[in-house]
């Protein structure tokens, strides 16, 4: 496993980098833009040029810089969540600069054909929404995200087909959000020195100033909500907290003690994440099975272990473990005590009819 190393930060020419090194000759480049789906300017278009990545650039084919990779044993991919558009990959670390100058030459050269579209990045699009609709896991917290936040995080983050998007709505979108200000670099496995002398030697340094769409983003936030999707299959029951930015650190101590044997009903819980934003962040915990029953005793059992009083800081260390090298919490120390309020919202998936409402809990 990776130590978590010296967290360097520092800015070249307006895109920051961040940097994290670790043991090991496996080195991790990712790029992330502000670009998500809480910044689409249509339903859907953040997902769309997710997808467009790694597709044709003006000077390599996507064979090509499929092929290129393989042939130095690394990979890549482009993923996108409510935050961040992120560009991915791992690689030996003697191919930093390779690595460093295809992801510039994907942000700055993707030349969006317009046949590309329909024959490759809808298909794609379709079939992440595809399995995505499968997990009710997921489902769940789409749904919570929906009724915990309006405009924004509560946007759809897959493209779903209701709004149409255009290759120009693609290319108009990739405008906005591919410019010096609005993106990180982070490095995992990767000299700060060397990564930041590739970068100013590469095509980042040719991407246009534009502004850091993260500055200005601020979410309107709701408690006390619920909701309820029938569907056939696994029954999921979900509980959503927004939080504070203030509060960043007690909550990511929190997850990681959900998630480790610290918490009595651990093994109770199919997933605990708190997830951070710019503004805000949001605590999810869910509880899964096939059984509806067993997912109504599960949740109200979690619930009301959560509403007693967590001494939390015994997982401070397991907190810094999993944070991100451009984590916005530094300070974990001083971090204690936990006891989930009533100002959570509430999301039922799967056999509703045999799951608790909210008022239950």
């Amino acid at each position: 496993m990776l130590s978590r190393g010296q967290l360097l930060r520092n800015s070249v020419r307006q895109y920051s980098i961040v940097t994290k090194e670790c043991p090991g000759n496996l080195s991790i480049l990712k790029v992330k833009v502000h670009g998500g789906s809480r910044y689409a300017t249509k339903d859907g278009v953040s997902h769309l040029l997710s997808r467009f990545n790694f597709q044709n650039t003006n000077t390599k084919s996507a064979l090509r810089l499929v092929r290129e990779s393989e042939l130095l044993g690394g990979c890549t991919k482009s993923y996108v969540d409510r935050e961040f558009i992120t560009l991915e990959a791992r690689f030996l670390k003697e191919d930093l600069p390779y690595y460093v100058n295809a992801l510039s030459n994907v942000l700055y050269k993707t030349s969006f054909k317009p046949h590309e579209l329909p024959e490759s990045v809808i298909p794609a699009a379709k079939y992440d929404l595809a399995v995505a609709g499968s997990n009710p896991c997921n489902q769940a917290e789409d749904v919570l995200y929906n009724i915990s936040f309006r405009d924004g995080l509560g946007k759809p983050l897959l493209y779903d087909s209701v709004e149409r998007v255009s290759i120009e709505d693609i290319k108009a979108f990739s405008d906005k959000v591919y410019t010096k200000d609005n993106i990180i670099i982070e490095g995992v496995g990767i000299n700060e020195a060397d990564l930041k002398k590739f970068v100013t030697e590469s095509l980042f340094n040719s991407l246009p100033q534009g502004s850091n769409l993260s500055s200005s983003a601020k979410s309107e936030t709701f408690t006390g909500k619920e909701a309820r999707l029938r569907r056939v299959g696994e029954s999921v029951a979900a509980i959503g907290v927004p939080v504070a930015k203030k509060d960043f650190a007690l909550y990511d101590t929190v997850a990681a003690y959900l998630n480790s044997e610290l918490f009595p009903l651990t093994d109770l819980l199919c997933e605990a994440k708190f997830t951070q934003y710019p503004d805000t962040g949001f605590l999810t915990v869910k509880v899964k099975s096939g059984d509806s029953a067993v997912v109504a005793e599960n949740i109200k059992k979690v619930v009301k272990e959560l509403k007693k009083s967590h001494d939390v800081s015994k997982a401070i260390d397991l907190a810094k473990l999993h944070q991100s090298p451009s984590s916005a919490v530094d300070k974990l120390e001083g971090v204690k005590d936990f006891k989930l309020d009533d100002k959570f919202n509430y999301v039922a998936v799967g056999d509703v009819s045999n799951l608790p409402f909210r008022d239950q809990l």
